[in-house]
C-alpha cells in the first residue's frame, strides 16, 4: 500500500512539473532567415508578492512602470516576398532590465506587487524592422521611515 501511495505521489509530482514547464515560454524576438548576430534577452518568469504578503511596515508608494526592448533588423537577399534574409538581433527585453529601470527611477523602492506584464510587438515593412518590448506596471512599496 505504501508503495502505491509513493508511486501515485511521484506520478502526480511529475505531471505538475510538466504542467508548470509547459507554461514557461521565453519571449525572445524571432530572427528572420539567417541570424548574422544575435545578442538578446527576453522575459521568462518572475514571482512577486500579493498585497497580503507584503512585509510588516511596508508603505505603498503608488504605481511604478518600466519598459525594456529587443530589436531585430532583417535584410532580404533578393527582391522577393519569400527571399532569404540576414538578421541582426540585439537588446535586453527581460524582467531584470525592466526592473532595473524602475529602480533607477524610484530609488526608494523596496519591492513591487500586483504586477501586470505586457509584451508588445511592433513590426514594419514585412518584418524588416521588429521591436519586442516588455512593459511592467505594478504597485511599489518601501520599507522603513
Amino acid at each position: 500500500m505504501t508503495v502505491l501511495l509513493l508511486a501515485a505521489a511521484l506520478a502526480a509530482g511529475g505531471a505538475w512539473a510538466q504542467e508548470a514547464g509547459a507554461q514557461i515560454r521565453p519571449m525572445l524576438i524571432s530572427p528572420g532567415g539567417y541570424p548574422v548576430f544575435y545578442s538578446s534577452e527576453g522575459p521568462l518568469s518572475f514571482v512577486t508578492a500579493t498585497p497580503g504578503e507584503l512585509p510588516p511596515g511596508a508603505q505603498d508608494i503608488g504605481e511604478v512602470r518600466g519598459r525594456s526592448c529587443q530589436y531585430c533588423i532583417s535584410v532580404p537577399l533578393a527582391a522577393s516576398l519569400q527571399a532569404t534574409q540576414l538578421s541582426v538581433v540585439v537588446g535586453n527585453g527581460g524582467y531584470h532590465k525592466t526592473l532595473a529601470a524602475i529602480r533607477k527611477e524610484r530609488p526608494e523602492l523596496a519591492g513591487i506587487y500586483d504586477v501586470k506584464v505586457d509584451v508588445e510587438t511592433f513590426s514594419v515593412f514585412l518584418g524588416v524592422y521588429t521591436r519586442l518590448c516588455t512593459d511592467i506596471v505594478a504597485r511599489g512599496y518601501k520599507t522603513g521611515p
